[in-house]
């Protein structure tokens, strides 16, 4: 009875391992890029980015301001760290921790050109840069 009582104790007060609120991958893959009418050419694709889930913002490479943007949906599955779509872009970026795969879909228009991308990466984990406006906010 006393192993039972333990049990459910131990049980009761246990929570759930959860997942870091930092994020910081390195991505490999190809990337399928067509401009205007031309065929398309599939190209290597890499990328460095952070994530800081609870701050709600990523950054690429040194993680400067220039480099550095909201997180579109840090609480959904597979990670939406961008969605737009605006008259001359449209981008959609997403992380699968699953599967530590990036994607990357973007389409940008120009006048009369129009540069269509896909990318697809996988990922391996990488040391975390803070992103650059909650770096310059937290103190050290």
């Amino acid at each position: 009875m006393k192993l039972i009582v333990l049990v459910i104790t131990l049980a009761a007060g246990s929570t759930p391992a959860l997942a870091s609120d930092d994020i910081s991958e390195s991505c490999t893959g190809t990337e399928t890029v067509q401009v205007g009418v031309q065929q398309p050419m599939t190209v290597p694709y890499s990328i460095y980015f952070s994530a800081d889930l609870a701050n709600r913002s990523y950054c690429y490479d040194k993680c400067t301001e220039a480099q550095t943007y909201p997180i579109s949906d840090g609480g959904s599955n597979p990670i939406k760290l961008a969605e737009l779509k605006t008259s001359v872009q449209t981008r959609r970026l997403v992380y699968d921790r699953d599967r530590s795969v990036l994607t990357d879909y973007q389409i940008i228009t120009t006048g009369p050109i129009r540069i269509e991308r896909n990318a697809s990466a996988n990922c391996k984990a990488a040391k975390f840069t803070e992103p650059w406006s909650l770096s310059t906010s937290r103190p050290k």
